[in-house]
Formats: C-alpha cells, structure tokens, sequence
C-alpha cells in the first residue's frame, strides 16, 4: 500500500527509548478516545447542563486521538523497525475490542494511522477541539514531533482523512468470556462489596472533604443542594462528565457563570481526583483483587500467544513462515476501557513488585499501555534471551528477563476455577457435569429400588408359599393318623 506521509525529520529519540535489539512480540492494550457522558437526563442534559445527542458515543477528538496514536505507532513499529508489514497482513495482528462502540470505533480510527487508505474526510474539529486531540502519549513533550505537526496539518481540520480500514475484530461478549477485557458485570455482588470495603480507607475519605472543602461551595451554586457536600459518587460523576465537556470544547456557559470556576484548573483536580479513586477505591486492598478478577485470564492469553511467538521465534527457519497462522501473531491490539487499562497496570505492578505510587497512572482518553518484547542475539535459545520492557505512554515501567517476567506472573495471576469461585460463576462444562451426575446418580437409584422391589416381591412370594406348605403338610399329617 502506497504510503502518504513522507517524514523528513528523525522523531526525537526520548519516544523510542529501549529499542535495542529485535522486537519480537508486541501487545498493547488501549483506552478508548474521547467520548461523550453515560449518563444524560430525560432531556439529554448531562451533570453540568450540556446537551447530547447520544450516551457514551466515541467523538471526534476521540477519533483524531487515536488516529495519531496510531500514526505515531505506525512510525515507531512499521516504519521505524520494520516490525510488521507495509500493508495490512490479517495474519500478523489479533485484534480484540469489547462490544461497545466507542472501543470499536477508537480501534478502527487507530488502524487509520497504522494502515491508511485515502478517501473521504471525517468530522471536522474547532482548533480548540484540535488542541484537546492529542494523546497522553503525545502530550506535553520537551519538544513537538515534526512529523506529527505535519501530520496535523495535512488534515486540515478533519478528524480522520482516511476511510475505515478494514481489519477483523474480534469481539469480547461478557458473557462467553468471563473477565477477559470487559467487565466484571457478572461478579457485581462481590467486587462492589470489595469497593464499598476500600472507599472506606483513611486517604480516600480524606480526598473526598479536601475536594469538598475546594468546590463543595462553587459546585453547590449551581447544583443548589442542601448541604455544600457532595458524595465520593457525585464528584467522580461530576468530574467524569465535566472532563467529557471539557475535552469537546463544550462552553459549560451557565455552569462557569454560576461557579466562576478556572476550568483549567478544574480539569487538573478533576483528573488527580479521579486517580485517587481508581489508586483506593478500586485497589486500596492489599491483594488488589479487582484487578486480579478482571485481568487474570486476559494476562494468561498473552502469556499463552507470547510463549508461541517466543517458540517459534527459536525454532524457525524463515523467520515469516511461522506468522501464516492466527494462533501466532506478531501484534495483538486490544481496545477497552479506562477500568480495563488500569486493571491491567495494577495486576502488572502487582505481580512485579513495582511501587505503587509512582507507577500507577489513570489512563487518560487514549492512554496506551504497551508490553514489547526483544532478543539482543541473533537467535533465541530460551526464554532467558528475551527481554521484555512495559511502557504506560510515555514512562517506561519496567524491563526485565521473559522468563522472570512469566515466573513472577504465572505466581500472581489467578486460573479460571480460583475467579469461579470467588465470584460464584458456574460455566456450561460445570452445569453439563453436574447435569450428568446428578442424571446417573438418578438412574442408579430407579436401578436400586427396581432390585429391591424385585427382590421384595420375591421374599414375600417365598413367605407365602413357605406358610402354604407348612399348613398342607399338617394337614396331610392328621389324615394319617386318622
């Protein structure tokens, strides 16, 4: 496929730190981009009184940010390492998204930037809307892209400029996948027992009045309620919702007119509020349980495709023989949610010991959380030869041996049978079991009491005849005698 970005500058070299040696195997597990509220009154009014059209949809900004996150990937993977071909090959990428659209479409608006097609022009953007469209991992860099200013250019405005490049998808339905990448619906009853449980931590409660004690009486000028507090819930909706407004420009006229609110500065604490949230209430315990619950079995698919790509990295000869098949792919792009992303960080911090305070970060619109995995000799002997470095955005998050990095995993990670029974879930295979031995267990017994009526019947019989007998024979006996 003809390419259409011609990049005259070298990308500065701070986005490509570790890329030494072969990269091997890659996963990256995505945010979705900007969306709108999910949550609108009757009239389609969110918190703060904004209007729109539909709950939760994927927005142009959303759009745009994932298409540069995927162009700058296509720089870094494509055109940089030569890790995947010019043009599209099914068989080098698994591709997974959950059954939402705004995941749907934020996976497709990135494969616009890895694989373009030019043709139409998509939604177009006011330039603060353009100047909300960058990504985390684009955001507030010492010094801009060049290749990415051109870019940005070049669409003039549009959201996307190519037309959707088709790709297969697989999608993740909640209920044949349990806590692959979305969401822990199915164990409610137990995880919101575990929230409740850690929003009653010491630091979150403290979060929640410092918040209060900053807005609780702006907020109330325009919410006008009883009493200037608001509820762990009613900021975080707040804020999830302002953030929403924020990021499509929205004006928020009566919102600012009321409070008198610097929404920049609103935007910062809104966001560190939320991270807070997500560091407690999601994960305050020990154990952080929610993020083994949810990203256990996704973790134990990509051990599963790496330990293949790895084997047969050592084993092949032509080095493209071995990617003509879906069960060894090179790339496996997984689009999902900020609750999916930040499961999915913490499980990894879990597992490798790494700091918590300094290493969780709540994924942004668009945030990116890349797992890339290389070999510094020619050819791979073990696992040991490997490396695997981790990346959230910009910040690397940690780089060590494959096999240490499976070893530490395979130990925190939780099987199947250990998430069935923390959340009471009981699969078909345990239905159909159960089914079958409670069906033998009924046969046996119809079995057991059709011998033993038989047998019954026969003692009795016996017991008859045996009576019948006696009495003849004493009868027999005086006629003799007689």
């Amino acid at each position: 496929m003809k390419i259409y970005f011609y990049f005259c500058f070298l990308l500065p070299s701070f986005l490509f730190l570790n890329t030494d040696g072969t990269l091997i195997f890659l996963y990256t597990h995505f945010r979705h981009g900007a969306r709108g509220p999910k949550k609108l009154n009757d009239s389609y009014l969110d918190i703060v009184g904004e209007k729109w059209t539909s709950l939760a949809e994927l927005t142009g900004v959303g759009e745009r940010m994932h298409y540069l996150l995927g162009l700058r990937n296509r720089k870094k993977y494509i055109e940089q390492e030569g890790f995947l071909s010019q043009k599209f090959d099914p068989h080098q990428m698994l591709i997974f998204t959950t059954g939402k659209n705004r995941t749907m479409i934020s996976c497709y608006s990135q494969l616009q930037g890895l694989y373009p097609q030019r043709a139409n022009l998509g939604e177009e953007l006011t330039p603060q809307q353009e100047a909300n469209a960058y990504p985390p991992i684009l955001d507030e860099l010492e010094e801009k892209d060049p290749d990415i200013e051109q870019a940005i250019k070049e669409l003039n405005g549009s959201a996307l400029p190519y037309r959707m490049m088709l790709a297969p998808a697989r999608m993740v339905n909640d209920k044949e996948v349990k806590m692959s990448i979305h969401n822990i619906g199915e164990c409610e009853k137990k995880t919101d027992d575990l929230k409740k449980a850690n929003e009653k931590i010491k630091e979150l409660k403290e979060e929640v009045a410092k918040f209060n004690k900053a807005y609780g009486e702006k907020f109330n000028k325009y919410f006008k309620k009883e009493k200037p507090e608001f509820s762990l819930k009613e900021i975080r909706n707040t804020c999830n919702d302002f953030l929403a407004d924020y990021t499509e420009d929205r004006e928020l006229k009566e919102f600012k007119e009321k409070t008198g609110l610097d929404f920049k500065v609103l935007k910062t604490d809104c966001l560190n509020f939320i991270k807070t949230y997500y560091y407690y209430s999601y994960y305050g315990d020990e154990e952080r349980l929610l993020a083994k619950i949810e990203c256990s079995k996704m973790m134990r698919e990509f051990l599963f495709y790496m330990k293949r790509r790895l084997d047969a990295d050592m084993t092949e000869i032509d080095e493209d023989s071995d990617y003509k098949n879906y069960s060894i792919p090179r790339w496996i792009l997984t689009s999902g949610h900020d609750s999916t992303v930040s499961a999915n960080l913490v499980l990894l911090i879990k597992a490798l010991g790494l700091d918590m305070a300094t290493k969780f970060q709540v994924p942004k619109y668009a945030s990116q959380l890349a797992l890339e995995i290389r070999r510094n000799s020619e050819k791979g002997q073990s696992y040991s030869d490997y490396y695997i470095v981790g990346y959230f955005d910009n910040n690397e998050l940690f780089n060590m041996k494959v096999d240490e990095f499976i070893n530490k995993m395979e130990k925190e990670i939780w099987t199947d049978q250990q998430v069935d029974e923390y959340c009471g879930f009981y699969n078909d295979d345990k239905t159909n079991n159960l089914y079958k031995t409670l069906m033998i267990v009924f046969i046996c017994l119809c079995a057991a009491f059709l011998v033993s009526t038989i047998v019954l019947g026969v003692l009795l019989y016996k017991s008859k005849h045996s009576d019948s007998n006696t009495l003849n024979q004493k009868f027999d006996i005086g006629t003799d005698s007689v």
